[in-house]
């Protein structure tokens, strides 16, 4: 199903400026004594406004993927500040209570997870209200002296769930507060068979 949301897509306002063309030229010739030479620059300023709301305006849809795209490019990086940023401070799951495990684990990880590149092949995102759920499938390639690399795998599916919030005192930004692992390579997963 196409949404036609204004501020996240713009084809919607090329569409009206297209329809508005036609109308006006319609109009024109019908009644040729009321046709102005402004009349045609309205449809390019419709396109114009149209590009502008979409870039301007973040909707909550793209604050999400935005937050999920800083994760990863920290994980790349191995930057656990930017990491820090996005998750809640009540952050909890099925194996970390806190925040400040959950940081943790991503720090452990840097150590024998290095990875080079994630690669997203599929994402979807449900909002309701001020709570909003990410589910994505990713390739997760490994760099060459990562332990995991050196055990002979070199690329790893994984496919991920991320509960987000929306912070109150703000209301602008998305916070992840809680998160599961759905699948490794396909095979089901989750937190507390990774811990063990």
């Amino acid at each position: 199903m196409i949404m036609l949301n204004i501020f996240e897509y713009p084809f919607v306002g090329i569409g009206l400026a297209v329809v508005s063309m036609i109308a006006l030229w319609i109009f024109g010739a019908f009644f040729p004594q009321k046709r102005r030479r402004w009349h045609f620059a309205v449809p390019f300023v419709i396109a114009i406004l149209a590009f502008a709301v979409a870039f301007f305006v973040q909707t909550d849809r793209e604050k999400i993927l935005s937050a999920v795209s800083k994760g990863i490019k920290a994980f790349e990086l191995q930057n656990i500040e930017p990491i820090s940023r996005i998750i809640a401070d009540d952050y909890s799951d099925a194996a970390h209570s806190s925040k400040e495990l959950i940081l943790a684990y991503c720090q452990a990880l840097f150590q024998t997870a290095t990875v080079e590149k994630v690669t997203t092949f599929s994402r979807n995102t449900e909002i309701k209200g001020v709570k909003a759920v990410f589910t994505t499938e990713a390739l997760v390639k490994f760099t060459e002296n990562s332990e995991i690399a050196r055990m002979g795998k070199a690329f790893l599916i994984v496919k991920a769930r991320f509960y987000f919030k929306k912070t109150q005192p703000q209301a602008d930004k998305w916070l992840i507060n809680s998160s599961e692992i759905l699948e490794l390579d396909r095979n089901p997963v989750s937190w507390n068979q990774l811990r063990n």
